[in-house]
């Protein structure tokens, strides 16, 4: 199913959406719509921008206990939900948490999957079990596989030797489930080691009809604990040239449902000028992270909000003391923001500036 059935088929949410972001957001809390679930924190890759791998193991929510807490009403409306990690297939009990996913949010449209793809046969097998649930209930199934430059290079990325040809093995087998209604892409963090590469990936990855999601490396205390890998991974002057022109490129041949090319236009502002974030995002108004030992967070840069296995996940969610810290992050945190999460979602409920995006031309 291309792009633009897609969007008739959601039409009648992404209204609802608009409305909801430019009129009922004014009024009160919006209802949970978007989840970003870590199921683990567990990795099996020892990526240099991100120290998850070296987090202290922590107890994960049991099957059992989530069955109740999902039933909680924060819950109720949620339609989209990205599982990720760590490394989330390393969660064996991932197939069993999905089913029950899958039969407690009654609104539930979209499920994402994050992977390393390092261990191929595990991947495969959770993803077809995946794809399978997900088609009978006709819920759209998406997997983003992480790759960070061709060949040597990923290896060096992830610190994994063989790492790349391990994803080349996995991106193979998942690209024959694609028949079956799988959508398959790629996600690429650019930082300074890798930038050089990014426009061969692109080729690569075209060569095989393969989208690719360019993201800036992200640092934060609170969930990639990766602040002290900052100075050694951000760009140069002479990259930030770089990254400039490549981020041009990408929007020079974007197409209308080309949604990235707008954020890729606000990233290169807010590099070149030091404008603020204009991207929408849903957990400004609609989003939360709810992590493997059950604690809700806003999104990645929020703070511990409470635990949902001790408090009703509705009363944190909405409690005033917590509201009141998502705007100090709107405020403080948001406007140099570089993260997509969501990015689709967010800009079709905010079409308007989408619109004018589309209409100003290129920017």
């Amino acid at each position: 199913m291309n792009r633009w059935a897609i969007a008739l088929k959601n039409a009648p949410l992404l209204l609802r959406g608009i409305h909801e972001y430019n009129v009922a957001s004014r009024f009160g809390p919006l209802p949970a719509r978007e989840w970003l679930f870590p199921v683990t924190y567990r990795c099996d890759a020892r990526c240099v921008m991100c120290n998850i791998w070296q987090s202290p193991k922590s107890a994960e929510l049991s099957l059992e206990q989530w069955s109740d807490i999902l039933n909680d009403q924060l819950f109720a409306g949620i339609e989209s939900v990205s599982l990720t990690g760590g490394e989330p297939t390393l969660r064996g009990d991932l197939p069993q948490l999905t089913e029950l996913l899958v039969a407690k949010l009654p609104a539930l449209r979209r499920l994402t999957l994050t992977t390393n793809a390092l261990r191929t046969e595990r991947v495969i097998e959770h993803c077809q079990h995946i794809l399978d649930l997900s088609s009978a209930r006709g819920i759209h199934f998406f997997v983003g596989v992480s790759l960070d430059g061709i060949g040597q290079l990923h290896d060096e990325m992830r610190n994994i030797a063989g790492a790349f040809d391990n994803v080349v093995s996995t991106l193979d087998q998942l690209r024959e489930l694609q028949r079956y209604g799988l959508r398959l892409g790629v996600n690429c963090t650019l930082t300074s080691r890798n930038l050089h590469d990014a426009p061969t990936l692109r080729e690569w990855c075209a060569e095989r009809g393969l989208a690719v999601n360019f993201i800036i490396a992200s640092f934060a205390e609170s969930f990639y604990d990766n602040v002290d890998a900052q100075d050694d991974l951000a760009f140069s002057p002479p990259q930030r040239e770089l990254l400039l022109g490549f981020l041009h490129e990408l929007v020079a041949q974007r197409t209308v449902t080309d949604l990235a090319a707008y954020f890729y236009t606000d990233v290169a502002r807010m590099i070149k000028h030091g404008a603020a974030r204009s991207t929408p995002c849903v957990f400004q108004k609609d989003g939360i992270l709810l992590d493997s030992r059950g604690d809700l967070h806003y999104c990645m840069y929020s703070r511990k909000l409470g635990n949902v296995s001790q408090d009703g996940g509705q009363d944190i969610y909405c409690a005033p003391g917590n509201l009141a810290h998502r705007e100090e992050i709107i405020a403080k945190r948001c406007p140099t923001c570089t993260i997509t999460c969501f990015l689709e979602l967010a800009l079709a409920k905010d079409a308007f500036k989408y619109v004018r995006f589309l209409l100003g031309g290129r920017r």
